[in-house]
């Protein structure tokens, strides 16, 4: 079987609705194979082993987007956050999906969230509010490891170089484990 990366949502600098597909067999470019049901950017993703989500996003939504890997086809609105918000971290756990912080829209201005939202992978629901980060932020980044979720820097107005950690066998709040070498936000999580 051979193996693809996903891409979705963006900007180009208009909001798009675009998955975008890549094979990591052979280096060549990426298709188009489907939409997001709304042109979304600002968004976070997540992962199981058949589908991809991506949630959140600017214009401020709290819409959940679910994409099969086995298919090129369309997403499918399959849930909602907790509330809508741009600019969130993503992590995933086996079972379920995970969004952190982000920006919220209160009129007349905007509020940092320090919410822990997850939705699981076996049924299409909303997201529960599950703990509150150490720190509200927009911008951080989002790393899994089998167990645990980390929120890493991040916005408040400046940057931060915390790291946060979060249970995904017991919901709870985070706790701040570390720091980065340098303050940043906008960065990109990875893991193997």
């Amino acid at each position: 079987d051979e193996f693809y990366g996903w891409s979705s949502g963006g900007s180009t600098p208009a909001a798009t609705n675009i998955i975008d597909k890549h094979p990591f067999s052979v280096d060549t470019n990426a298709s188009d194979v489907g939409d997001l049901t709304r042109s979304n950017s600002s968004v976070t993703g997540q992962s199981s082993t058949t589908h991809g989500y991506t949630s959140g996003g600017m214009p401020y939504t709290n819409v959940i987007d679910k994409f099969p890997f086995a298919s090129d086809a369309n997403a499918t609105d399959v849930g909602n956050l907790t509330a809508a918000r741009r600019t969130p971290g993503g992590t995933s756990s086996d079972v379920s999906g995970y969004s952190h912080g982000g920006l919220l829209r209160t009129s007349p201005s905007v509020v940092w969230s320090n919410v822990i939202d997850k939705f699981p992978f076996a049924s299409d629901v909303n997201a529960t509010d599950v703990g509150d980060l150490t720190a509200a932020a927009e911008h951080s980044g989002g790393v899994s490891s089998t167990s645990h979720g980390y929120a890493t820097a991040g916005s408040t107005g400046g940057n931060s170089s915390t790291i946060q950690k979060y249970s995904f066998t017991v919901d709870g709040n985070s706790t701040n484990i570390g720091d980065l070498t340098i303050s940043t936000r906008f960065m990109a999580g990875h893991q193997v």
